[in-house]
């Protein structure tokens, strides 16, 4: 099969085409290149990656904080409605009559605590720039 491939790309093209083309491919490969790389390409990418990874593991820390406060959260109510019905009872009235509140505070602490992490996550010269 690679013969008949061979002679049908012989037939197709004359020796003048394919010296024309020779040609070509050896003068684009010795012209320079138009686009040209900075001096510190290597160290812009280092940095580039480096923000990327600290603000991912800034996320993810708050992420698993986050988490762990509905877990507290939910084993505390768990516990309480398991022991003591009417605490608990006295404890779900009062956190219905200030829910907004509650849910205020507890998206306002998360909101400074990713803020905050966020921030701290960036290096000294991410932060200069």
């Amino acid at each position: 099969m690679e013969k008949n491939l061979d002679k049908y790309r012989e037939d197709e093209f004359n020796l003048e085409e394919l010296n024309f083309i020779d040609q070509m491919m050896k003068e684009s490969l010795e012209d320079d290149f138009e686009i040209s790389i900075p001096t510190d390409f290597a160290d812009q990418v280092t940095e580039l990656v480096e923000k990327r990874k600290s603000i991912r593991e800034a996320l993810l820390k708050h992420l698993m904080m986050s988490l762990g406060l509905f877990v507290i959260l939910a084993f505390s109510v768990a516990f309480l409605f398991y022991f003591r019905t009417e605490q608990a009872n006295i404890f779900l009235e009062f956190v219905l009559k200030f829910k907004y509140p509650l849910a205020f505070g507890l998206i306002t602490l998360t909101a400074i605590q990713l803020a905050d992490s966020l921030l701290l996550s960036r290096t000294k010269e991410q932060l200069e720039e």
